[in-house]
């Protein structure tokens, strides 16, 4: 041994005590981000483990080695939770007590039987395979920020790796009952990984989370908080600087009457009947389509590849859905109808702001012509 595991087992104390220490106040700060506070639960335990495992280290307790693995497969689970939480949004309950109850079971039944020796070796691949599920999991999140979750998957799978050379040496080692701690090269180089692990994982975790804390202000920003449709000031910031394409549809809605269905039925029921729209429009476009609120009772829709035709059909469909929608009030339920304006640019030479222009002109004449309509814009009819 080239270096003194108890030495290092106490290191890798310290340091998932910084870690968990340091994940928790960062939780504290904002209170959003959950999987934050569960990783540093996870590495709370891990102090736990890593004191139970110095201690045995000097004693050989044959308890408390089986409580040693235990607590650090325990941590393992509660990463793998963590994990879960990061790339499903939620957190699986009956997944991880499932898991949980498995791993116990695994660590607990070699201990039973007396055979301390397969015991460890089991440890050793329990916490392997947690460790690559875990980073499995962030490898399905890896959107939320290539960067940092590549650095902590890496991490992750490189001390999976370090557990499996001290379950081989413990099973070349011989009989199933240690006669001392497991000890030799492969434990001070799964030590060792865990040292840069833990710290690593800890600071990549940060990055991930100011990086994820940032977009969401960035989203909050640009995005509608009644419809959760993109606003006024997102569509400009990415359009107003671009040149535009031909074949690039503005198609402008406008709530019929809007102003007397909050006189007459309250705002809340206001509220309800622009939720019921915004619904309304992403169901009747595809995803390459931007739908935004950009005014009070005002909406827009942007087709980046379209013509006369097809933009006119879309904004029928949306026209014609939401007449179809029966919304809900206490003095009845009721039909909304939308009037609608659409306008082609012919190609680059025409800025967003002179299409967007068109297309309101276009939902003016559909007003002024009796509402409930779908109107082009007169330009486009020359064309």
């Amino acid at each position: 041994m080239f270096v003194d595991q108890t030495s290092l087992l106490l290191a890798l104390g310290f340091a998932a005590f910084a870690l968990s220490m340091t994940l928790f106040v960062t939780w504290l700060s904002s209170r959003t981000e959950w999987f934050i506070l569960i990783w540093a639960c996870g590495a709370g335990v891990l102090v736990t483990a890593f004191a139970c495992f110095s201690i045995y280290a000097v004693t050989s307790q044959y308890l408390l080695l089986w409580v040693s693995n235990m607590l650090l497969s325990g941590g393992f689970v509660i990463f793998y939770g963590a994990g879960c939480l990061f790339s499903e949004h939620i957190l699986p309950g009956r997944r991880l007590a499932a898991v949980g109850a498995t791993v116990a079971i695994a660590l607990t039944l070699p201990f039973v039987v007396g055979f301390d020796a397969l015991g460890a070796m089991t440890g050793n691949l329990v916490n392997a395979a947690l460790l690559i599920a875990t980073a499995t999991k962030f490898w399905e999140g890896r959107r939320e920020g290539p960067t940092w979750v590549g650095g902590i998957i890496a991490l992750y799978g490189l001390t999976a790796l370090s557990f499996i050379p001290c379950a081989i040496m413990i099973y070349l080692k011989g009989p199933l009952i240690l006669s001392a701690p497991p000890s030799g090269w492969a434990e001070d180089v799964n030590s060792i990984m865990g040292l840069i692990g833990l710290p690593g994982i800890g600071a990549l975790s940060l990055a991930l989370n100011q990086a994820r804390i940032a977009r969401q202000h960035r989203d909050e920003a640009n995005t509608d908080p009644l419809t959760g449709l993109l606003n006024r000031r997102a569509v400009f910031e990415r359009f107003t600087a671009r040149p535009l394409e031909a074949g690039f549809a503005a198609l402008v809605f406008d709530l019929d009457h809007f102003k007397s269905i909050n006189d007459n039925h309250g705002h809340a029921v206001g509220d309800e009947t622009l939720k019921r729209f915004g619904k309304v429009m992403r169901q009747n476009v595809d995803d390459s389509a931007l739908v935004a609120r950009i005014g009070g009772e005002e909406f827009l829709v942007i087709l980046p590849r379209s013509n006369e035709n097809h933009a006119a059909s879309v904004a029928e469909a949306i026209r014609s859905g939401f007449a179809c929608e029966v919304i809900q009030a206490p003095k009845g339920a009721f039909h909304g109808t939308v009037s609608a304006g659409l306008a082609v640019a012919n190609g680059p030479q025409e800025a967003f702001d002179d299409l967007l222009r068109r297309a309101d002109d276009a939902l003016y004449n559909a007003k002024n012509s009796g509402r409930n309509r779908v109107v082009p814009s007169r330009l486009e009819r020359r064309g």
